[in-house]
């Protein structure tokens, strides 16, 4: 069965910090359980994308679930909740970070420096069923940078993931979910898909740049069930309304 929209959910760090971009631990069990009680399946990107390629939409009964930068946390408490659901996801890994810190920027407010994932542990996601995708080699802004940086971000990111994992890497993320017309391009040519952090559920858009839901804005149980259900679409308009305009702003 198929369906004209799908729900990309978008995770980070899975710690108590409280932090923009943190779940905690029990909250992301209990969105699991949200999930399974929904009679909904959690899928990665990667299997999502081959329906719609094969069906010409999206799966039905199925929620993708998707963690930026690969923090260690991810391993430590995600990974045991989706075993325990029997639930897939994707990682989308910063390769010049793996073992080391989230320090490519100031850290967050309340976040701090976390650890991120080491290659053993991305191995131990590999081998439980979930996907690797590649999120760039520094996590920088491609919109800052020139063409051949750019192309290099995208493309060594990949290349360090396959020469680790030894399989081929077909989904990216945009760092910030920020790109230009030359990154979607660049990307388009290597992989199979990619995501931003445009603020909805995915529907026949191009799939180089998947919109997704950012978890941080559904905290409450009945938001995330409402969300993923396809129930709170106008209220996203409004936030995604919201951080646009937010976006402008900064750029002056």
């Amino acid at each position: 069965m198929a369906t004209d929209r799908l729900a990309i959910l978008t995770y980070h760090s899975v710690d108590d910090s409280g932090s923009v971009v943190s779940t905690s631990p029990a909250l992301f069990v209990k969105q699991m359980a949200v999930l399974a009680e929904l009679g909904l399946r959690g899928i990665s990107l990667a299997e999502a994308v081959r329906y719609r390629k094969r069906e010409g939409a999206w799966p039905k009964n199925v929620v993708v679930m998707t963690f930026d930068d690969g923090y260690a946390n991810v391993h430590e408490h995600a990974l045991p909740a989706l075993r325990e659901f029997e639930f897939s996801a994707t990682v989308f890994v910063v390769t010049g970070h793996v073992g080391l810190a989230n320090d490519w920027a100031p850290p967050l407010e309340r976040l701090g420096l976390q650890p991120l994932m080491t290659w053993s542990q991305i191995d131990d996601l590999v081998k439980a069923g979930l996907e690797i995708g590649a999120h760039t080699v520094t996590h920088p802004d491609l919109r800052r940078l020139d063409e051949q940086a750019v192309k290099r971000e995208i493309a060594d990111s990949r290349q360090s993931l396959e020469d680790k994992l030894q399989h081929r890497i077909s989904t990216f993320a945009y760092p910030f979910g920020w790109h230009t017309e030359y990154a979607r391009r660049i990307v388009g040519e290597a992989f199979d898909a990619a995501c931003t952090t445009e603020l909805r559920r995915a529907s026949y858009e191009s799939l180089e740049a998947l919109p997704r839901l950012d978890t941080y804005y559904l905290q409450q149980p009945d938001d995330f069930r409402r969300a993923v259900m396809g129930k709170l679409d106008r209220y996203l308009a409004i936030r995604r309304w919201g951080r646009s305009v937010r976006a402008v702003f900064r750029e002056k």
